[in-house]
């Protein structure tokens, strides 16, 4: 176990994912009577702290976040500073996200159930028609539009919790830093037709991205993927939509009609809110001799990452002998000295910054440790290849 850091009020147990323009630990904060808590750390890089717009762009993230309070959104705690780095303290979901899930299936050569798809999409939904229906404390609406829905934005917790996270470029009417025109930013196979064109956006486009994810989810296959960021863009852009059953007769009628349905071209063609949206597919899941829950998604999660829950049982363990102080019972007090980032380990492949529910800094390494071994260059993915994490994109122009 690596030496946990001090950090202000906080320690820094370990790296969870790093990023260009930040990183994500777990960390413990503490209270009085021996109070502890296990919670995320998202930390600005030092490279990035002379960024105004990316400073502005991350409080702003936790503006917008702080202000909502649902079991569908993870929770922020605090926005501070310290060390001159600014800092997002949140809610730590232990379990995995959907991109992680997703691939799992592949790697047991097994299709998502549609009960279990509909659920999780549904507590996604859920969190997003809370946002985009909230309000200030005058009443005015926030207008708030996620803009990055994906399934690595996606995480569920070993009790069956479905939570949304990274609203870091999400649009609210009462953001400080704009959105420059003709700018795009999020994740391109997951974007909405109006997104790519750079056109004003409206809660109706997550509704786009949600219908892809659902979608991929019953398919086993990426809806919108190109051999370029541009050829993806087009695809996109077009909405070239094969019905899923095509791809999997499995998927039932019902699912499919809420799948293309959130999926048309023009906005006005689909569905106007998320609540909608959690209708139809509770009407489906109702529907089921069998109902699907939280504790189905909970059982299904600890029995195909069973491996993995044991190990990060041990790990969670091992933490709470660590003491205020980072020193472990045992470990001189000298160690406890080291740089955070040459101690809990240096960069490895770009992940996405806000991915809390990401691999540990040890699979990044070896994800890499790999990368470097394989002598044959990147292909674009093909059908029956891993789903692969998109990384933030930004890109100026339009595609006409």
């Amino acid at each position: 176990m690596r030496q946990a850091i001090p950090f202000g009020k906080y320690l820094l147990l370990d790296r969870i994912s790093v990023g260009g323009m930040a990183e994500v630990f777990k960390a413990k904060s503490y209270g009085v009577e021996g109070f502890e808590k296990v919670i995320a750390i998202k930390r600005i890089l030092p490279s990035m702290g002379e960024d105004r717009d990316f400073i502005k762009m991350f409080i702003d993230e936790a503006k917008i976040v702080g202000q909502l309070a649902h079991a569908n959104i993870c929770q922020i705690f605090e926005l501070g500073r310290t060390d001159g780095a600014h800092f997002i303290a949140m809610e730590y979901i232990w379990g995995k996200d959907l991109l992680q899930i997703q691939n799992r299936l592949r790697k047991l050569k097994q299709q998502m159930p549609a009960a279990m798809a509909c659920f999780l999409v549904a507590k996604v939904c859920e969190g997003l028609d809370y946002a985009h229906k909230k309000r200030d404390a005058l009443g005015r609406p926030l207008e708030i539009v996620h803009r990055d829905c994906s399934p690595q934005n996606i995480l569920i917790s070993y009790e069956g919790e479905v939570k949304l996270i990274d609203f870091g470029i999400a649009k609210a009417a009462s953001r400080s830093s704009k959105t420059q025109a003709g700018v795009l930013k999020g994740k391109f196979g997951y974007m909405s037709p109006e997104q790519v064109r750079g056109l004003p956006l409206d809660r109706r486009s997550d509704l786009f991205s949600v219908g892809t994810i659902l979608y991929e989810c019953l398919t086993s296959e990426r809806l919108f993927v190109g051999e370029t960021d541009f050829s993806t863009l087009e695809k996109v852009r077009n909405v070239d939509v094969p019905p899923p059953r095509q791809v999997n007769p499995n998927i039932p009628e019902a699912v499919e009609k809420i799948i293309m349905k959130a999926l048309a071209r023009d906005a006005e063609d689909r569905y106007q809110w998320c609540s909608e949206v959690v209708a139809d597919l509770q009407r489906y899941l109702m529907s089921q001799e069998q109902v699907f829950t939280a504790k189905s998604l909970a059982g299904w999660l600890k029995e195909a990452f069973a491996a993995d829950l044991e190990k990060e049982r041990q790990q969670l363990e091992a933490f709470k002998k660590v003491g205020r102080e980072g020193l472990i019972a045992g470990v001189p007090q000298a160690e406890a000295k080291l740089d955070v980032v040459e101690h809990l380990g240096a960069a490895g492949q770009s992940e996405d910054p806000t991915m809390l529910g990401g691999p540990s800094f040890d699979d990044i390494l070896a994800e890499q440790a790999g990368a470097e071994h394989a002598a044959a260059p990147p292909k674009p993915e093909q059908p029956g290849d891993e789903f692969v994490e998109e990384g933030p994109t930004e890109i100026f122009g339009e595609i006409s």
